[in-house]
């Protein structure tokens, strides 16, 4: 690792408050920032998550490329290009920020960072790729400016991988922080319309440029959309939002995607909050339609999706979800020696599933019951389950899943079930095909020993949340003979089970926020609150007038005293009767 100072002008070595903690925060601890859960904010999580690294890790990089990072900052994706390329180049013209690059990569020896402005740097060699992720975002940049200038560092071969924020994103209309300033603000000058970006690079000759839509957006990217494989309403769980601790929801993004996604038009990627361009002279021969990722999971669980034509690639997301995919292999085979069927199959990197162009089982059990075909989606899905029920191996209940999870069953209970030796719990509606009246089975990354076949239906039910339109969960438990008793006991082991793989960061960020609604909800809270604490206040100054007022009475009473005795003392009766009262002692002396 080299770190350039030839063409530093000592113009910017400045950074914010909010940098300089995150600086010293990356000091401080040496190791993946996503396993210090609750200790880490969201500009920490921005600046050092491995999950930053999603809007490239799946890019079909060629090999012994050569790859110039303009605008660098911190390094987030720095560390992934010099494992994609044979030489990487990271310009940061920040000092401070290009010394916390090179600190942050050291153990990297393809490595360069170079410390100054793009504008002022000469290159001796050209690069296969020029990557320019989020660059274009600071108000400091021009865009023209600078592509005249890259132009001369790109081979004829070369590619630009562009990625920025759209200035009509959703998020930027549906959220504030607690300054009551918009998170950003839409008609910024910073921001460049994708078409003029697209209008300019093929008037300079580039006639190969590709969209594709990340969401939420570029910065924690959890699938990543095509014009090939556009977003679908079923896709919208994939739209993993995240917000700060102060953030303020005026509405659900999905919710308005949902709307979006129902007009004729397709106008729905107009809005997506980010988008990712491939660039070059000639068009490329990129097959992939698709990518995802498991940025809600654990990073032992996180895999990376990647769809391409016919065939749909999983693959361990990182060195800590190698033993997963492994994992995930060995339930292939069960599912193959059980004698269900399934699209899934293995390589040595990972999962390979055949890609099917017919309806999931869960989009047939709508249209029948939207067809009024409600008998035979029922009985459809009882073949589903007696299908599971016959051709996985019967458990044991010693050693089951409750006793692993600490949950308390008794054993009346427990002796109703019916335990699979190798429970697939996440065998439901939706990772499953219907073609030629046969179930084929996919995406099974999961397994208990000895669980119940009671809670892999009842799961089968609980996300099959589309159907609740039909019919209530309530009514299919007990249509398929699912113990009603036991719903409670199946909700914690579910808890539980996702609380193992859930990452606590992810979901604290997709979690915090509040609406609009709360905090009317919570100013109606506080309202009650100050009300009743203004009712016992009134309650306890009525008391203490009450008491006041006595008090008054009393003294006044005492006065009134004070004054008849005072009248008896000075009447002439009593001085008269002065040596009287000596000789009965009653004198006022």
């Amino acid at each position: 690792m080299k770190v350039n100072y030839e063409f530093y002008q000592n113009k910017n070595d400045k950074i914010t408050k909010e940098e300089d903690l995150i600086l010293k925060f990356s000091e401080k601890f040496n190791k993946d920032i996503e396993q210090l859960e609750n200790e880490a904010t969201l500009d920490e999580i921005l600046a050092l998550s491995k999950i930053r690294e999603n809007i490239l890790s799946w890019y079909p990089f060629k090999e012994d490329s050569r790859i110039l990072e303009v605008g660098a900052n911190i390094g987030e994706l720095t560390g992934l290009l010099c494992e994609k390329a044979k030489e990487v180049v990271a310009v940061e013209d920040n000092k401070t920020k290009a010394e916390m690059i090179a600190k942050r990569h050291q153990i990297k020896n393809n490595l360069e960072v170079i410390a100054g402005r793009i504008q002022d740097i000469k290159f001796e060699k050209k690069f296969n790729y020029i990557i320019l992720i989020g660059f274009f975002e600071s108000k400091d940049v021009y865009f023209k400016e600078t592509i005249d200038i890259l132009m001369n560092y790109l081979t004829d071969d070369g590619i630009i991988l562009l990625a920025m924020d759209n200035k009509l994103g959703i998020k930027y209309f549906s959220k504030t922080d607690k300054t009551g300033i918009t998170v950003a603000n839409p008609v910024d000058t910073q921001f460049i319309n994708i078409d003029d970006i697209c209008d300019y690079f093929q008037k300079i000759g580039f006639e190969g440029i590709n969209i594709y839509y990340p969401m939420p957006d570029w910065k924690l990217t959890n699938a990543i959309f095509t014009d090939l494989r556009p977003i679908s309403k079923s896709d919208l769980s994939r739209n993993v939002l995240y917000n700060s601790e102060d953030t303020i929801i005026f509405y659900d993004e999905n919710v308005v995607y949902r709307e979006l996604l129902n007009s004729k038009n397709k106008i729905a990627k107009n809005f997506a909050n980010s988008f990712l361009i491939e660039i070059s002279k000639q068009k490329q021969n990129n097959d992939i339609k698709f990518v995802s990722f498991a940025n809600m999971r654990k990073p032992e669980y996180r895999i990376k999706t990647i769809m391409k034509e016919g065939y749909v690639y999983k693959y361990p997301a990182s060195k800590e979800s190698v033993r997963h995919i492994e994992e995930t292999k060995e339930n292939i085979d069960i599912i193959k020696s059980a004698g269900l069927k399934t699209l899934d199959s293995y390589n040595e990197k990972g999962i390979i599933s055949e890609f099917s162009p017919e309806k999931t089982l869960d989009e047939i059990i709508i249209e029948l019951f939207k067809n009024d075909k409600r008998d035979e989606a029922i009985n459809l899905m009882k073949n589903f389950q007696n299908e599971i029920k016959e051709k996985l191996q019967e458990g044991s209940i010693e050693n089951n899943v409750f006793e692993r999870y600490n949950i308390k069953v008794e054993k009346e209970e427990l002796n109703k079930m019916y335990f699979l030796k190798n429970g697939l719990w996440d065998l439901i509606f939706q990772n499953c095909f219907y073609i030629n009246q046969e179930f084929y089975f996919y995406d099974q990354e999961w397994k208990e020993e000895n669980l119940p076949i009671d809670f892999i239906i009842y799961r089968a039910i609980k996300y099959f949340t589309r159907l609740k339109k039909y019919i209530s969960d309530e009514e299919l438990y007990d249509i398929l003979e699912i113990n009603s008793s036991m719903i409670k006991i199946f909700d914690e082991l579910d808890d539980k089970i996702q609380e193992k793989i859930r990452n606590p960061i992810m979901w604290k960020l997709n979690t915090q926020g509040k609406s609009v609604m709360d905090l009317k909800r919570d100013t109606l809270t506080l309202n009650h609150q100050i009300n009743l604490l203004n009712i016992e206040k009134n309650q306890k100054e009525q008391e203490i007038a009450q008491k006041d007022e006595q008090i008054i009475q009393k003294e006044q009473e005492i006065q009134n005293l004070r004054n008849q005795l005072n009248l008896v003392f000075n009447s002439t009766s009593w001085k008269i009767t002065k040596p009287l009262r000596k000789l009965k002692g009653l004198t006022k002396e």
